[in-house]
């Protein structure tokens, strides 16, 4: 039998009747292969989402570009493309929908998510509440065999070892994949790097990127991006050149009309302004709590136990570092956070007498306290809200279970609904506290357990008791109010004690980092451009870590653990700004103007050269 070699292409049915006249076919064969294909391509389209019904009654609100987005990837981009809608717009939910029908038409089979290390647990917390989909995390090598629905850390898979020269996962390159999805994909700009070529070596039916960010300010970072994507898409890379840099530089793209029309072709993108998306402001109030001589006292011990004379029982100095990312955001949590932990070091046989007396000592000051400031500002904070709307509802966020009750049982006397939302808690009743708080509870005080995947949109009242050294943990708290149907501006509300490391952190955190104007989903892009959202040495994130070192090395001296914030905040401004600017950039070729009025003169051109011709 002799093989027959097909050299036509399968596009244009236009195209196919013309060469039928011209009788440039070489062969029947070719002819015949050309009729089926067309033929199957009309049975097969794409024009409906079979599953979509379905996904819409899990979904809290309904936008309409969000399917239309699903719909045009899979009929006219065959599943392979880039989704580059503006941040905040949902692009997790247009990828689902697109995976979800995919398997339900038998397209995919066997489909991988990569998404930034802070991102996966998200993925699959999306996946299974809005899909009803199960997707399963990659631990280790030996995960690549036992599911086909699975999601991975990029950081964690793209190891590459140098003794055998390969990559660490390398069974993800021998799996062939009908659809791979790559989330926050801004870092695979770099072709030089292992990321680029990890994703590369990845057989793939079918290839959907999602970035809001394509390049920074460099159209080579857009090449490589499209060169992983679709290999000869944008020409080869003198041809990119020269009808794409203006002069032969890099940073100023000649013809941007041209080049989105190009991107267009495989590319979907919609700004906010294109949606019914409306993200209200979030308002940071932070509440100064003043100190009485006796809390600072026992402030200044407990600073002074953790840093200098924390012993084992042979006398030998335990590592400080260690004991304080454990230790350190329990006894500033509450009083009664750090009665907890200091009974136990003082019940704790490994420790040296010496320290379980200090420990000891710290107790009985917090027996005869006559106040606790910070229950009182709470207080405060909470009648205040109150007094201005009786309907108010506030969402309560603390980090720890024994502050939690400790807030419970203080609020008794204000006679208010108050709703307890921790780990350890079924899914039915998990769901059943939501649904009070929904159907009008005034308080729902939750610990991290309620940070993640709960939509909270009726209540715009949120109160940080204690706050987390990491902003990543503090932007989900804020995107529990801060989400699509909140109708009004958000209140944030965060402690801090006066006088002491507190201030910086929180101004830090709050006022520079996750109220600062940007929308829900931007600062994630931020940390992952700076590196700063994946897990340092000490197993919390890197910033978290970085925090923690300037409170260490500075001795308890406050203005040299201001200045070590300050560091840390130019740091991170320096990320905020070269975001903005990539945001600037990308939208000069990504949302080029008059493009429609272009393509309206190219196809008068067109047709004049046809009639001419």
């Amino acid at each position: 039998m002799t093989d027959i070699i097909i050299e036509e292409t399968f596009s244009d049915d236009n195209e196919l009747f013309d060469k039928i006249e011209k009788k440039q076919y070489d062969s029947f064969n070719n002819l015949d292969l050309r009729f089926e294909s067309v033929e199957l391509g009309k049975e097969s389209q794409i024009n409906e989402l079979l599953t979509y019904n379905e996904i819409k009654s899990r979904l809290q609100f309904h936008l309409p570009h969000q399917p239309e987005g699903a719909l045009k990837i899979l009929r006219d981009l065959n599943g392979t493309g880039l989704l580059a809608d503006e941040v905040g717009l949902g692009k997790t939910i247009t990828a689902g929908i697109v995976l979800k029908e995919g398997i339900r038409r038998g397209l995919v089979k066997k489909a991988l998510v990569l998404a930034p290390p802070s991102l996966v647990d998200q993925w699959v917390a999306e996946l299974s509440e809005k899909f009803d989909m199960k997707i399963k995390i990659i631990e280790d090598e030996s995960d690549w065999d036992k599911h086909d629905i699975v999601i991975a850390s990029i950081d964690r898979v793209k190891i590459y070892n140098k003794n055998y020269g390969g990559f660490k996962h390398s069974k993800a390159h021998e799996i062939q994949w009908d659809l791979l999805i790559v989330d926050e994909a801004h870092k695979l700009k770099d072709k030089s790097t292992r990321r680029w070529e990890f994703v590369d070596k990845l057989k793939k039916k079918r290839f959907l990127i999602l970035t809001a960010t394509p390049f920074q300010n460099d159209l080579m970072e857009l090449y490589n991006l499209f060169h992983l994507l679709k290999r000869g898409h944008l020409g080869t890379l003198n041809e990119f050149k020269k009808e794409f840099f203006h002069r032969g530089n890099k940073r100023h793209p000649l013809n941007p009309q041209e080049l989105k029309r190009k991107l267009d072709q495989i590319m979907v993108r919609r700004k906010r302004s294109d949606t019914i998306v409306d993200y209200k402001k979030r308002i940071p109030k932070i509440v100064s709590v003043e100190q009485t001589e006796e809390e600072k006292e026992i402030n200044i011990q407990i600073t002074d136990l953790l840093k200098t004379k924390y012993f084992a029982v042979n006398g030998s100095e335990l590592n400080g570092r260690l004991i304080i990312y454990a230790l350190l955001p329990k006894v500033t949590s509450s009083s009664r956070s750090a009665i907890e932990s200091l009974t136990k070091i003082a019940n704790n046989e490994k420790y040296h007498d010496k320290t379980k007396g200090i420990a000891l000592d710290i107790l009985k000051k917090f027996k005869v306290l006559k106040k606790d400031s910070k229950i009182e500002a709470l207080n405060n904070i909470i009648t205040k809200i109150f007094n201005d709307d009786s309907n108010a509802q506030i969402l309560i966020y603390t980090r720890h279970p024994s502050t939690l009750r400790y807030i419970v049982e203080k609020l008794q006397p204000l006679n208010l609904k108050i709703i307890e939302y921790l780990g350890g808690l079924d899914r039915d009743e998990k769901t059943a506290r939501v649904n009070a708080f929904r159907n009008g509870a005034n308080i729902l005080i939750s610990t991290e357990t309620g940070a993640e995947g709960l939509n909270f949109q009726f209540c715009h009242n949120l109160i940080n008791y204690d706050l987390p050294w990491n902003p990543m943990a503090v932007e989900q708290r804020i995107g529990r109010l801060d989400r699509i149907g909140q109708k009004n501006d958000i209140n944030i509300y965060s402690l801090a004690t006066s006088g002491t490391m507190e201030e910086h952190v929180v101004d830090l955190i709050i006022n520079k980092m996750c109220c600062i104007g940007m929308v829900i989903g931007e600062l994630p892009i931020i940390l992952f451009n700076l590196g700063l959202d994946s897990q340092g040495n000490s197993g919390i994130t890197k910033i978290e870590e970085m925090l923690m070192d300037a409170f260490i090395d500075s001795k308890d001296n406050l203005a040299l653990f201001a200045k070590g914030v300050e560091e840390i905040n130019k740091f991170v401004q320096k990320g905020i700004d070269e975001y903005l600017k990539i945001k600037e950039n990308n939208q000069k070729v990504l949302d080029a103007k008059q493009t429609e009025k272009y393509d309206k003169i190219k196809r008068v051109e067109e047709k004049e050269h046809a009639k001419s011709g």
